[in-house]
């Protein structure tokens, strides 16, 4: 029975490491994950408003951004990340979300290198720092 007791607690001592380790402060791609998650979480709260502050943010008409949620079954924080880097990129949004199609397994971090903006230069930092802020809902 003690032996079962140590493996059990053993067990959730390793699992709460790996969770802490996942959640660290790291910079990494499940950083970028985890605040996308969180953004999506948020705008389904009142998507209407969300999608209007996308629109004003990025300057692309309502209807884009229910295109982008419907054909292309965007969560919204996905579209917050294809926004942001399309603006970052400088490249066309339909552009990133044929990225996005093809790369999305592979994270942000990925497709933001794919579109030629670099792990750890000023650009890869302000798209981590724009998502981490608008997932605290202090971007607007």
């Amino acid at each position: 029975m003690k032996t079962r007791s140590l493996i059990c607690a053993l067990v959730l001592v390793l699992g709460i490491s790996g969770l802490a380790s996942a959640l660290s402060i790291g910079g990494s791609d499940d950083d970028l994950s985890i605040w996308v998650e969180q953004l999506s979480i948020q705008a389904k709260a009142d998507l209407g408003l969300f999608k209007a502050e996308l629109s004003v943010e990025f300057g692309v008409p309502v209807a884009k951004v229910d295109q982008l949620i419907i054909e292309a079954e965007m969560e919204p924080g996905d579209v917050y990340m294809t926004l942001e880097l399309a603006r970052i990129a400088q490249k066309p949004v339909d552009e990133v979300v044929d990225v996005y199609k093809v790369t999305k397994k592979k994270g942000w971090g990925a497709m933001a290198k794919e579109l030629g903006i670099k792990p750890g230069s000023a650009e890869f930092k302000a798209l981590k720092e724009n998502a981490k802020e608008k997932s605290k809902g202090k971007k607007k």
